[in-house]
């Protein structure tokens, strides 16, 4: 079908047009609101500008299309495939994406408010700029996306692939993390403030300049994870966390909870660990020079070859 029927076919009031072969159409600046586009081939089809306002393209094959400012409000994009479609300046807000493929996506500046994207597959997508007020990204894949500076505050990521993802200077205040994948991801400078962490693994990750104050971090893998300059005033890190190997100089850690934690072989070098619990932890090996641990609490912990040189003690006396 060429471009004229199926304009002339909607405006005599024809909505179906599904399991089409329309790959490479262009439909620019159109209005086919509430247009039947299911299982619909749309690869390589320009559609930008174009109002697509409840449309359902569930299951529609949209690989490499341009929606550049397109309007998908309320639409069904169930299970599309948009892998490596450019979707910047889209409005999707309260749209359907659960299980759509989004890999390699340009989604800069996307308006996702409100979205279901779960079990969507975003990896390697570009989300600069984007808007996810209200966006369900529960098991959603995200690895080696680009969420640099995106507000994700109060977002559902839970169970959420993150591997390897850009988040520097993103907001997830209040978001919910549990059992996400943090794998190697950037995250400097990143607001988790009160964020719930509960086993998510955060191994090999970057935190320099994050401030997860308030944040609840049990279970929590944070091996071989880089965070200096890290800020975690008053946070709840409960047994069974795991910081063996981290680099926490210069980190804040004052008033942290943190019994039973495993600390060995850790460079707390110059760390704030004042008025914190460490009853049970780990720190054989650890490095705690020049840290301060006025009003720690060390009961019961394995301090065997730890290094505590030019280190403020619990007393407040100085050690030689």
């Amino acid at each position: 079908m060429n471009v004229e029927a199926l304009i002339w076919q909607y405006s005599q009031g024809k909505r179906d047009f599904s399991r089409l072969d329309l790959q490479r159409i262009e439909l620019i600046r159109e209005k086919l609101t509430e247009v039947n586009l299911s299982r619909t081939a749309l690869d390589w089809a320009n559609l930008s500008g174009t109002d697509l306002t409840k449309a359902n393209l569930n299951r529609a094959e949209l690989t490499h299309a341009r929606l550049i400012s397109s309007t998908l409000l309320s639409a069904d994009l169930g299970g599309a495939n948009l892998s490596h479609a450019d979707l910047s300046w889209v409005n999707l807000e309260n749209a359907n994406l659960v299980s759509a493929d989004l890999t390699g996506a340009n989604l800069k500046q996307v308006n996702l408010s409100n979205a279901d994207l779960r079990s969507a597959n975003l990896s390697s997508a570009n989300l600069s700029g984007a808007i996810l007020n209200g966006a369900k990204f529960s098991r959603v894949d995200l690895s080696e996306a680009n969420l640099s500076g995106v507000d994700l505050s109060g977002a559902n990521l839970s169970r959420a692939d993150l591997s390897g993802a850009d988040l520097r200077e993103a907001d997830l205040t209040n978001a919910n993390l549990y059992k996400a994948d943090i794998n190697d991801s950037k995250l400097h400078n990143i607001d988790l403030q009160e964020a719930f962490l509960q086993g998510a693994n955060f191994s090999r990750a970057n935190l320099k300049g994050a401030n997860l104050s308030g944040a609840i971090l049990r279970e929590v893998n944070l091996n071989l994870v880089a965070l200096s300059e890290f800020h975690v005033q008053s946070v709840t890190l409960a047994s069974e966390i795991d910081l063996s190997s981290a680099n926490l100089k210069n980190a804040n850690l004052k008033g942290a909870i943190l019994r039973h934690a495993n600390l060995g072989y850790g460079l707390l070098y110059r760390t704030f660990l004042n008025d914190s619990i460490l009853r049970g932890a780990n720190l054989i090996d650890a490095s705690l020079r020049g840290g301060d641990f006025r009003n720690a609490n060390f009961r019961n912990s394995n301090i065997n070859n730890i290094n505590l040189t030019e280190a403020t003690m619990p007393d407040g006396s100085i050690h030689p």
